[in-house]
Order: structure tokens, then sequence, then C-alpha cells
């Protein structure tokens, strides 16, 4: 029997095969390599399966389901069922990885003895960098904060505390991985924030990704081409880049008066919910309208 894994890589995918080409590229780049990983199919139609065969690597193995769930949390549930690891990683199907992404948090959180870890995420758009995650911003605690599952690196039993990933969304008053991310918070687990960067995320919504696939690929195919050719190089450029996008909205922090109230009225929901509670009557039912015209917003922005 082949040597068990440290860590088990899971990657939830829908009909995305040519970018996802350029994901398990970043996977097989890692300089930390005692890891398997499933790549697990939301019902795929298109030749996903062959883009995982043409790598010939034992560690990638597939799994397509017989239906769509439409959400990644029934995919992800499917590779933590197969998961042989004592880590478990997310990796979505249109995101990339530096290098030292696996070796960083499996050195931090195995020295630490930490249950839930997660580096700097740069969410790159079709423009511009629109987002940098890290610590939480404005005070907020985990409750009200997230970064994106890509940056996720937890120990599987994490999964006897506090259950699998929810998969009947419709009942939930926030998204499936807000909902994980929030459940593994409330649990007790220890959690940390890692002041490095190594994720690149493209954001679906940004990009239109299930109507503008070919802009989407060609991103992702230029900065894995950066990535590889130079890995450090590519990291201090695109630090470069996010302290030049920052300092510019340093430039206009005399902001219109709109849109200071709307900061001041964010601040006030998310005190609401952290002193109410986010399951309590009747804020569980608005939270859930709320989720629901998200989700239907963003799918529509998508092309689903």
């Amino acid at each position: 029997m082949d040597e068990k894994p440290e860590i088990t890589v899971i990657t939830a995918t829908y009909n995305s095969s040519q970018t996802l080409f350029y994901t398990l590229k970043s996977l097989l780049n890692q300089t930390f390599q005692k890891y398997e990983a499933w790549i697990i199919g939301d019902g795929c139609a298109d030749d996903s399966e062959k883009i995982v065969m043409s790598f010939s690597d034992k560690r990638l193995h597939w799994f397509n389901r017989k239906s769509n769930s439409g959400r990644q949390g029934a995919p992800n549930n499917d590779g933590l069922r197969r998961a042989r690891g004592k880590y478990i990683a997310y990796l979505g199907h249109d995101d990339l990885w530096l290098p030292h992404h696996l070796a960083t948090l499996h050195k931090i959180v195995t020295k630490e003895n930490i249950d839930f870890a997660y580096p700097i995420t740069a969410g790159i758009g079709p423009n511009r960098i629109e987002y940098v995650y890290g610590q939480s911003f404005y005070g907020l605690s985990f409750d009200n904060f997230m970064t994106p599952p890509s940056s996720w690196f937890h120990r599987k039993d994490l999964i006897d505390k506090i259950g699998f990933w929810s998969e009947n969304y419709l009942d939930l008053s926030e998204t499936q991985d807000k909902d994980f991310f929030t459940r593994a918070y409330k649990s007790g687990a220890t959690m940390r924030a890692i002041p490095r960067l190594s994720v690149i995320k493209f954001p679906s919504p940004s990009w239109k990704s299930y109507k503008k696939r070919t802009e989407l690929k060609k991103a992702i195919e230029t900065y894995w081409t950066k990535i590889e050719v130079d890995s450090d190089r590519f990291l201090v450029d695109l630090l470069t880049q996010i302290t030049f996008e920052y300092s510019r909205y340093n430039d206009q922090m005399i902001m219109p008066p709109i849109k200071c109230l709307r900061m001041v009225l964010k601040y006030f929901y998310h005190e609401i919910i952290n002193f109410y509670g986010r399951n309590r009557f009747p804020l569980k039912n608005f939270l859930h309208f709320l989720n629901q015209r998200r989700r239907v917003r963003i799918d529509k922005i998508r092309g689903l």
C-alpha cells in the first residue's frame, strides 16, 4: 500500500477543465510533496477527468458525482470522506497556489499545534487587484469574517467536532463556506492568520466565469506562467502591485458622505449580529433572506 499522505487536497470542480489544468499545475509545483489530491467533479460533463489523468500522477484521484449539486458543499464532503491525510487543504478549480503554500502552512500548524490556519489571499479581477484577505479587519471576530476556502488548512479531525459541510444550502442564513468557517470558530478550534501571501484567487463573479471562460483561462495562464518562471520575482511584483493599489486608496481618504454612511451602517450591522446572534429569530430569517437574494444575484453574474 502507498505511504499514507500527510495532507489531503480537495478540489471541487464543475465543467472548468481549462482552468483546472493550471490549478493542478500549481498543486504539483508545491515544495511540500507528501500529499494526495481528490478532484471531485460535481456532475462534470466536460473533459475534466481527461485533464486530471493527463498528469499521470498517482497522487491525483478523480471522482465524478452522478448529479450536479450546484454548490461546493457536497463535492467537498465527498473529498473529506475519501481523505487519508492528517490535514485538509482546499483548492478552487480556478485558483492558484504559490509553491510555498502547503510547506508554510504545514510547518506552522504542526509546530504550534493549530487547528485551522490560512495565509494571505490576493483576489485578482479583470482590471486590477480587487482585494487582499489576511487578518480580520474592522475589529471583526471570526464570527463575522471569512477568507476563501482555497486558503484554508485544517486538521482532518476537526470534522469530528463540527461535522461536514452543510449540503442543504437553501436552509442556511449564510453561504456554505461561511457556515463551515463559523462552526469551526465556535467549536473552540484554534484559528490563525499566517502573514505570508500564497493564494491567488480569481473571483468567479468578477470574471463572470461561466460566461467569459476564455478571458479567465488566459488570465490564469498568464499568472501561472509568471509563477512557473520565477515564483520569487512574481511574489515581489505582486506585493508591489498590492502596495500601490492600497496607496491609491489612501489618496482618496476623503470619502463622499454616502460612502461614509454605508461604512457606519455596515459596522452597526456586524455589531448587531455579534450581540444578538446570527441564528436567533428574527435575525436568522432576515439573514436567510439576504443570503438567498445574494445567491440569485451572484449566480446570474457568474452566468449560471
